[in-house]
């Protein structure tokens, strides 16, 4: 600024009331600022100016649990397009599921670098009076789960309805003893949706027998081995239903390896519509509900107030493969 303002022939003050378009700068003044502004290619350090009290720093972060899914990628893609409408730039991290990278992230994120609101996918493991502090400090809005004890707005998907419906469509074709294969039942998402399984085998009138479930696979190979496991130690399993796209590639693996049974999952899967035989998925706008948790976020950075709000964001149930080209509702 002071190589500007001796181009200019002004004081630094003018210019900072120029590059921040204030009132009271004379026209000429101001176009022979620009002009020395555009000659020397000065830009403003927008890390230096975020230190003065009350300033923003126009970035908002998205902190994901595992950034080599594709689902995170079009959550991430919505809440980017939102971030860019309000001329903010987002941040995305991952806590690759861990307790302690979350902590660190968040702390770093808001403490260190004054992000300007948080959209988060809490970990597993309760971080209450974390976020309870980090909250004072910034918006934040969790994404798919939502950590007990804190009052902040949430966006989360009918886990629990969605789950329900497709293992609903898997005793509608005759299937009387379905297997689950699901991740970690510790959090929110998990718990609803092995909920929903429950609940459809009750509705059915059919038994829950908890030797046909099997949890806490976070790979597309635990998954696959646990669900051979089960089809090898069970011949009457006629159907498996999977609880996330990674668990549904395992599944669909463990299937083709031992004997072909129909296969329901959460979440949609790539290059599902290629398969020889058709599978159930539930399936959802991931970019809308990226988009919606950054609404969210944004009106509470701009002063929206009143009790902490919890979107359900709705699930529909779709085939894949066989005959289907691009996947038909159910």
């Amino acid at each position: 600024m002071h190589d500007v303002a001796r181009a200019a022939g002004v004081s630094p003050a003018t210019v900072s009331r120029v590059v921040n378009n204030e009132r009271y700068v004379r026209e000429e003044t101001r176009v022979a600022v620009e002009r020395a502004i555009a000659t020397l290619g000065f830009e403003r350090n927008e890390a230096a100016r975020s230190l003065r009290p009350g300033q923003s720093t126009d970035t908002i972060a998205l902190v994901i649990d595992d950034a080599t899914n594709p689902f995170w990628s079009a959550v991430t893609d919505g809440a980017e397009e939102v971030a860019r409408r309000h001329q903010h730039m987002l941040v995305v991290a991952s806590t690759r599921q861990s307790y302690d990278r979350e902590r660190d992230l968040l702390r770093d994120l808001v403490l260190r670098r004054r992000v300007d609101g948080l959209l988060v996918v809490p970990a597993a493991h309760t971080q209450q009076e974390l976020h309870a502090e980090l909250g004072r400090w910034a918006p934040m809005v969790f994404l798919d789960r939502t950590p007990s004890g804190v009052p902040a707005d949430a966006v989360v998907l009918d886990n629990r309805g969605g789950t329900r419906r497709a293992v609903e469509n898997l005793i509608a074709q005759g299937c009387r003893r379905i297997a689950y294969i699901g991740g970690d039942p510790g959090v929110s998402t998990g718990k609803q949706r092995l909920a929903g399984y429950r609940e459809a085998l009750k509705r059915a009138g059919l038994p829950y027998d908890r030797h046909v479930v099997r949890l806490n696979a976070h790979t597309v190979e635990e998954a696959r081995a646990a669900a051979v496991d089960l089809l090898c130690s069970f011949a009457d399993i006629d159907a498996v239903f999977a609880d996330n796209n990674r668990m549904s590639v395992g599944v669909l693996h463990a299937v083709h390896e031992v004997r072909p049974i129909p296969v329901a999952g959460f979440d949609d899967v790539e290059l599902a519509d290629l398969l020889p035989h058709p599978i159930a998925l539930v399936t959802y706008d991931a970019t809308a509900f990226g988009a919606h948790a950054a609404e969210l976020l944004f009106a509470r950075m701009t002063g929206a107030d009143g009790p902490p709000k919890r979107s359900i964001h709705r699930t529909t149930l779709v085939t894949r493969g066989g005959m289907t080209r691009a996947g038909r509702g159910i």
